[in-house]
This record gives structure tokens, sequence and C-alpha cells, in this order.
């Protein structure tokens, strides 16, 4: 994409990406580094110029670069190569923003060029969190007939950082929590997301469940297939995975006969209506927004088997 961005490329970019409806759909975006980073493009509302944001910034060097007024609604501005630990550039440097909204929050993320909206398939991803904390994972993909290293991001983890009261009231919340799950049967989730899996354990604690928690689909699946029918009480996955992803997770579950009775939770930000009406039609039974987890924990009591 060149460097000047008119009107016309900003409106399709924020048509794609707010009737985004693939999982594995992607906007990809260069650091400070010249590395590429990409953001599914289903949190994504849409792109706007940086210098014609109006700003009232902050007077640290922090990540959070301030408040945004972008199209009436406040939005935190974050730059996201100082979060992701980067180099950063100066500021006339810096030519777009990625507005995001989920987990309830709206973001603007500053990134310094937008290079494509493309799909990376779950199976040519690598989980990259223990290398960088910060990364979700990375994935091979072609650009432009050349093969490249793109890293995905962890957003949840942003999120966190950026409204850091998230935790401290995810925490409280499981604290305060009164729910029972009387079975001793397995409860299974899957996240790539080491924040999510984090407040995941968590809440399995509180409730007292007999829990085994993943990083993607494809280890989620095995463990499945390795249980004796009755022997799971219940299902949670994200949807965006490395290896093989929650859609994917869930049709192949379904495949099996000896399954049908064990409910599934599709745990996400990412879903829109017509992605949310999909997930059902495939056999999961409720769809519930990342970080609340007094929602998580109703569904869980609701549906455990």
């Amino acid at each position: 994409m060149d460097e000047y961005y008119d009107e016309e490329e900003i409106d399709l970019l924020k048509l794609v990406s707010t009737n985004a409806n693939d999982a594995n759909q992607f906007i990809i975006f260069y650091g400070s580094n010249d590395q590429l980073y990409a953001k599914n493009v289903s949190k994504i509302e849409e792109l706007v110029i940086y210098k014609e944001v109006e700003i009232v910034k902050n007077n640290d060097e922090d990540f959070i670069v301030g408040t945004g007024n972008i199209r009436g609604q406040l939005t935190t501005i974050v730059n996201f190569d100082k979060w992701m630990g980067n180099t950063p550039l100066n500021e006339d440097q810096y030519e777009l923003i990625i507005v995001a909204a989920y987990g309830g929050h709206r973001i603007g993320i500053v990134v310094k060029s937008v290079e494509n909206i493309m799909s990376i398939d779950s199976h040519t991803m690598s989980d990259n969190s223990s290398a960088n904390p910060k990364s979700s994972f990375m994935a091979k993909t072609d650009l432009y007939g050349k093969e490249r290293m793109i890293t995905v991001f962890d957003s949840d983890m942003m999120l966190s950082d950026v409204f850091q009261d998230i935790e401290e009231d995810s925490d409280s919340t499981i604290t305060s929590l009164d729910y029972k799950v009387s079975t001793n049967k397995l409860f299974l989730f899957a996240d790539d997301s080491k924040f999510i899996r984090s407040m995941i354990e968590k809440l399995c604690q509180r409730m007292r469940l007999h829990y085994e928690i993943y990083h993607n689909g494809a280890d989620l699946l095995e463990c499945v297939k390795s249980k004796r029918e009755g022997e799971i009480a219940l299902v949670v996955t994200d949807l965006e995975m490395p290896v093989m992803g929650g859609r994917e997770f869930i049709e192949k579950m379904r495949s099996e006969s000896e399954y049908d009775d064990v409910n599934i939770i599709v745990h996400t930000n990412m879903s829109n209506d017509i992605m949310s009406n999909e997930i059902i039609s495939l056999g999961a039974q409720k769809i519930i927004g990342k970080v609340n987890m007094l929602s998580l924990a109703s569904a869980i009591e609701e549906l455990a088997n």
C-alpha cells in the first residue's frame, strides 16, 4: 500500500474489517524495526490518519499517547512500538491509527504504516509467547511473492496493560464468585493468550473445577479424543489460535458423535453478528466475551453436564 492514504482507501479498509467473517483475516502493519505485525480484523473498526486526530496527550513517556477524539468517541491512543518494546520513531513518521474495540473497550493503536489485509492459516502459526510474552504467535506467509515472518501480538495483554483495572476487577470478581458445579467430570479450555489462560486458571480454581488448559485447538482436540464418552463436562475455546483455531476445532469435535452431548462455549472478543451465527450453527452453545469472568462462570454452571 502506498505511503499516502486517501479517504477511499480508508473506507475500503473499514468496510473489510467491519464485515469480517473470517477468523484468519488479519491486518498487516509495520513496526519501527521494519518487522511485520498483525491483528485480527474482526476486532478493528477502522483506520484513521494519525495527524488528523485531535489528541489530549500525556506528559510522560509511557506507551499511552493520550486520549483521542475519533468520530466523537473518546479513545485511548497507544503507541504500538513503545508498548511492544521497539525503539519508537519520531512522531511525524507515524501515519495511521488502527481503531480496535474489544473487551468492552476502545483503543487506537498508532502504527508506522499498514501493508495489507490478508488471511493467515492457523496451521502456519506457531506459539511464540515463551520467546516474547507480548506475542501470541508467529506465522510465515507469502507477501507479494516473498516469504515473510509476521508476529501476531497478544491483544488481550495489550488490553490489560492499557486498562490496568481490568485484571484487578476480574480478580475481584473471581474472588467473590459463589457458583457451584457438582461434577467430577473434566472441564477443558483452550486459549493462545498467556494472560487469558492465567485468568481462566484462577476461575477454575475458584469454582473448584477439575480442569485442563491448552494453548491451541489441536492440543484441545487431541485431549478430547483421548477421553472416554461421558468423561468431559464442558469445553471452552477461543477462536483465534495457532495450529488449529476454535472454528475448526468445533467442526472436528462435532463430527464425532460420541461427544454430541458435550456443550461448547466460545470465549472470544472477535465475534461479530455474522460470525456468531455461524459459530452457533456449527455446534457451540454460547459465545462469551473475554474478560467477563462473571458471565463465563454463569455459563459454565449452566452448561456443565
